[in-house]
Formats: C-alpha cells, structure tokens, sequence
C-alpha cells in the first residue's frame, strides 16, 4: 500500500464529507450486513454506514456483497466505503484486509502517490459480482484498475489505449477459508507491482491498540516452526529472528478469530517483512484516508480516532525489499497471477501446517473405473476437479493422503454431474450432509456441476463414494 517510512500527503479541495463521532448520540460503525449467523452464501445488498455519508452515492439496493457464516457472526464483505476492497470481519467486529494490487506513481509519467484501488473513492474502476453461490462454497470476483488521487491511470498502452486491469477471484467454503486468485493485466510487469499487505481497519472511535494484540503478527514455516512478535511503544520490530523461510502469517486481532494467508515456501529468508514504526497515540501505526474518506488524499497520518482508520502490519513478497520473492502462479507477457490461502482460524498458526500442506502438497486423487476423467487438483479453487462422461454413474475414488500430504476439508468439482443430489461415503461409513459435508450445484452454458466440500481430515489413505440421489 506504501512504502516503508514513506509517506505522501496528498490533499486536493475541500473534504467532501466529514464523519461525525456520533450519529443520534453513537459511534458509527463499519457495516457488514445483520449480526450472528446466517445461511452460508454470498449476498447483493446495500450496507448504510451514515445517512451523510450514505446520500451522495448514486447506486441501487444490490449495491455491495456481504458473505456470511452459518457456525459464526464473522462475514466477508465487499463494500464501497472501502472501495469494494474485501474485508475479513471477525466475530468482533474487527475488520482486516489482506490488499490488493498497487504499483508506483513516479513509474509512470501521468501518476503519483499510492496507485491503487484505495484511491478510487467512488469505485469508478472497481466492483464486485457474485459468480457462485451455494450450500458448499461461494465465488466472488472482485475487479479494478489501479489509480492515482486524481483517478489516473498506470502505463497506458500507446497503441490499444488499455492500462493496469486486475481480476481477482475468492473462492470462499463454509469453514470461512479459501483461495485468493489475483491476476493484473499490465504493460510493465517488470516494474514494482505489490500483491499483498496485512491491514486492520479500525472502526470509527478506536484506536488500533484496541482492535489488535502487541503481539500481532504470528509467523510458521512448513516444518511448524513459529513465532510471535510483538508491537512496542517504539512501534513494529523486525523479523530477523523468525522461523526459517516462513510463509505462513496470522494476525492477532482481538476475538477469538484471527486473519490468516499462506502462500508457497520462499527459496530463502525474508518473504515475509514488517510495517514498522508507529502513529501517534498508538504502538501501530494508522492512517485515516482510508476507508469511507472522500477526500482526494493517501497516506494521511491519522490524529485521532473520530474516522476510520487502517494499521498495515506486515507484506508478503514486497518487491524490492525481500530477498525472497512470492512465486507467480503464472505469467506472461502482459500479466501475473499470484494465488494465496485466507480466511478466519481459531488455531495456532503453527497447527495451520497440515492445512497449508493440504494446499500446497495436495496428495493424489485416483479414480476407481473409467466413468470419469481426473483434471487433478486445482490450488486456485482449492478443489479436485473431475468429469463425469454421463449423468448419474457413482464416483469412486481414492486420495492418496499421507502426513507430508494430508487431506483437509477436501473439496471436489464434478463436471456434468447433472441435477441430482449426492450422498458421500467414506471408508465405508455414510457422511451426514450439512454435518460432514457440503453440497451444492453450479450451472454453466453446457452442463450442471456438482460442488462437494467435506470436513474430513486424514494423513491416511482414504476411500470415497459419491452417490448420485434425486433430489
């Protein structure tokens, strides 16, 4: 989001709207739809933060896309007030984002500052779309072009007038984990181009001291090594004395869910780097241009709690400052894709390891017969993807796991699956669905998929039947 003890102030005009410390004698409060639990999905709805806030925008009743939880209050939400920037919010109330694709003003001859999807105040270059939506798993496809305060764009290109473009897609299961995929269309992808920054977003009346633990930001690397490190008077400190090539991080807010990403192990040490320093008032540091602000302006310091505010606590893979580089998932001549786990986790970071393993190591589907075909595991949908040659045969199958390949919560795309329902066994016993498992349907232009996600857990092999049922 910025550089490291860099900061540019960058103001224009008069403050389009200014937010109140109370509205009819309350704080207001970053909206993430209804409290508690709901039905699992993806949702259009329009979240109202303040009524002076909320009268200059020009949308509809759809206008936002809330993802909720039916085991717990947290959510996943895409809302304009953080330019449709996703937000993990915990069962606290505490909101964290884990970014977006930013690159350098002084790179290209028309932008300065911060460019990125933070300056776009009126979301005039992003918004979000629900692609999936069932009882096993949601995906959400987020899209926007990077700009400047003054909504200029990056590296245009001189012969087709296109710039900077990003698609990234969450694949989100009812276990509040899943996948970030993030691909930027760009002219210059050999230029500085950030993927990843870990930020709390501090509601209005806060300071970050009270939405985040010193001890903040938690570190693992494969082998279950870890470490904590805490925020001082003195601000952030550095991560020399972590565990080797670690590339695992969660970040201690306060509640009982805790933000976490994983992405492939680094070749060497440093993939993981610290925000350090600290704002007034506070061990962290935090900045209020960002959310819900309307003013033309990035990296104002923040002086008190009256606006919301974010704290960035550490990067993965910040180019030019790691040794270690985060590992493009695909490249090509005018684009990157990078992909990382996410969600919400009650666990030690270190206890994340077989999780990570699962992902990155996912051990071997074997098909029993030939009424399918084996696509093999796709990490960007967090899946085994399979295809079935007519409707209604019954998939047998077994996943090869062991302790350096576990499976955890597996999930299966089945391709031309049809209609029908499924009931799942494995090692013999039947599963209880909504229980043991998750099923649900997509429909595409040529056929009707099954979509099955399992709480099963296991560093042995496994057998599994997946029985076509009517509905």
């Amino acid at each position: 989001m910025r550089i490291q003890k860099m900061l540019l102030v960058v103001m224009i005009g008069l403050m389009v709207t200014a937010v109140t410390v109370t509205v009819n004698g309350a704080t207001p409060k970053l909206p993430s739809g209804p409290d508690g639990p709901g039905p699992f999905g993806a949702y259009y709805t329009h979240l109202k933060y303040t009524p002076e806030w909320d009268k200059p925008w020009r949308v509809g009743e759809y206008s936002d896309v809330v993802v909720q939880f039916d085991e717990g209050g947290h959510k996943f939400v895409f809302w304009r007030g953080t330019s449709y920037i996703p937000c993990w919010v915990t069962d606290k109330g505490v909101w964290y984002t884990n970014e977006f694709v930013e690159r350098r003003g002084h790179h290209s001859p028309n932008t300065e500052g911060c460019v990125e999807p933070m300056s776009d105040k009126q979301c005039r270059f992003s918004h979000a779309r629900i692609i999936e939506s069932n009882d096993a798993r949601v995906v959400v496809h987020w899209r926007y072009a990077p700009v400047d305060v003054h909504y200029e764009h990056p590296f245009k290109d001189s012969e087709t007038g296109w710039n900077d473009w990003v698609d990234e897609y969450y694949t989100i299961y009812p276990n509040a984990v899943g996948v970030r995929k993030i691909t930027v269309y760009t002219s210059r992808p050999d230029l500085w181009c950030e993927f990843q920054e870990s930020i709390i977003v501090n509601q209005p009346g806060t300071l970050p001291d009270e939405n985040i633990d010193y001890g903040a930001v938690s570190l693992a690397n494969m082998k279950g090594d870890s470490h904590t490190y805490v925020w001082t008077e003195d601000g952030g400190p550095d991560f020399d004395d972590g565990p080797e090539r670690a590339n695992i991080l969660k970040i201690n807010a306060k509640g009982s869910l805790k933000p976490f990403a994983l992405v492939s192990p680094p070749d060497r040490d440093g993939l993981i780097t610290p925000y350090m320093g600290h704002g007034r008032r506070s061990h962290f540091n935090w900045w209020d241009h960002w959310p819900v602000s309307q003013d033309a302006s990035d990296g104002r310091g923040a002086t008190s709690a009256e606006r919301p505010s974010h704290s960035s606590l550490c990067h993965i893979g910040l180019p030019g400052t790691a040794d270690a580089e985060w590992k493009p998932y695909k490249t090509g001549e005018k684009m990157i894709t990078k992909i990382m786990m996410n969600g919400l986790t009650d666990q030690d970071v270190e206890d994340l390891v077989p999780l990570a393993k699962s992902w990155l190591s996912a051990p071997e589907l074997k098909l029993e017969g030939s009424d399918f075909m084996n696509d093999g595991y796709d990490p960007t949908q967090m899946a085994y993807v399979l295809k079935a040659k007519r409707e209604g045969d019954e998939l047998e199958l077994t996943i090869d796991a062991s302790e350096e390949s576990p499976a955890v919560h597996p999930a299966f795309v089945i391709k031309n699956w049809g209609p029908m329902g499924a009931e799942v066994e494995v090692n013999g016993e039947d599963l209880e669905c909504g229980e043991d498992y998750r099923m649900g349907h997509r429909t595409t232009v040529d056929s009707i998929d099954l979509i099955v996600w399992t709480k099963m857990k296991s560093m042995e092999p496994v057998e599994v039947e997946i029985e076509p049922i009517d509905d």
